[in-house]
């Protein structure tokens, strides 16, 4: 098998990673979500401030896997980063692809001053494992936070009440 690497995303990368975003999707049984459209995705990595850190892995300059993370913040201590998505196509799983996107993840969180490194994994998802491995703590079994979301159009009745 040929080398991956592992590499800071690129713009002109952002078509295939979201082509690989609607494979994630998928997998999740979440296909029904609202997408963003490839420019959107683009404008928000690479123009101005960038809202989300990228890091692809390649085989023969052929992308097979993505992480995107992005900060967030706690008063508790400060800087920390969100892993958002962490996909490897199905040929690449079980290659140590996933490992290698996760350590870059943690060398941007390490780097940048993040204190943690926080992501969510579905109750059935098999990655559960992969995380553990990896010393990832299941805080919604050691704490009692429950995870809200206020959705855009409940955000827009909000502010208009």
């Amino acid at each position: 098998m040929s080398e991956i690497i592992v590499r800071r995303a690129k713009r002109e990368d952002c078509k295939v990673i979201l082509e690989l975003s609607k494979e994630l999707l998928n997998y999740e049984k979440m296909s029904d979500k609202p997408e963003i459209d490839d420019k959107t995705f683009e404008r928000d990595g690479f123009d101005g401030e960038p809202l989300y850190l990228c890091n692809v892995a390649t085989c023969d300059e052929k992308i097979i896997g993505y992480a995107v993370s992005h900060y967030n913040y706690a008063t508790w201590c400060g800087k920390g980063m969100l892993l958002q998505d962490l996909y490897v196509t199905p040929d690449f799983r079980g290659k140590n692809v996933g490992t290698k996107l996760l350590k870059a993840v943690a060398k941007d969180a390490i780097e940048n001053g993040c204190h943690k490194l926080d992501f969510l994994v579905l109750e059935w998802n098999p990655a559960r494992e992969f995380y553990k491995k990896h010393n990832a703590i299941n805080l919604s079994s050691k704490e009692p936070w429950l995870r809200y979301r206020i959705l855009e159009k409940n955000l827009k009745e909000l502010v208009s009440e």
